[in-house]
């Protein structure tokens, strides 16, 4: 005997729906335009969430602030840990953008027209460190 009520028959078909659009592992996330044309970066307990994230083009990335502590986000690299023995610098931003500090349940957006491996950090804290890809 096969039960084929309607109610049951679409909750089983929303949840497929669901789970086959769910990316899985730990690689980054991939955004694609028709999906949103702006994908957000959470701060939170001292790290940008995703730490590694790959756009199309043409989209925006905006930075959320959850934590209580002013954070920034600048594009480019910091070298941290024990690489830092005997450097004069530590952080090198590449000029192509900076928020300047926001607080909590602030944002900062950028939008991402060429293609190309964005680093960046946090000028503060400079071990969070994070890298868009954008295709």
């Amino acid at each position: 005997m096969t039960y084929k009520h309607p109610f049951v028959l679409g909750a089983v078909s929303l949840l497929l729906a669901f789970l086959s659009s769910v990316h899985a592992g730990g690689a980054p996330i991939e955004q694609g335009a028709a999906k949103s044309s702006t994908v957000t970066v959470e701060i939170e307990n001292l790290q940008f969430m995703p730490a590694e994230m790959t756009i199309t083009a043409g989209m925006t990335v905006r930075w959320i602030n959850f934590d209580p502590l002013d954070h920034d986000v600048t594009s480019g690299v910091s070298v941290t840990g024990r690489k830092t023995r005997g450097m004069k610098e530590t952080k090198f931003p590449d000029n192509k953008f900076a928020s300047g500090l926001f607080g909590q349940d602030k944002s900062f957006s950028v939008m991402f027209d060429e293609k190309g491996e964005y680093n960046y950090y946090c000028n503060i804290h400079p071990f969070m460190v994070a890298k868009i890809f954008v295709r």
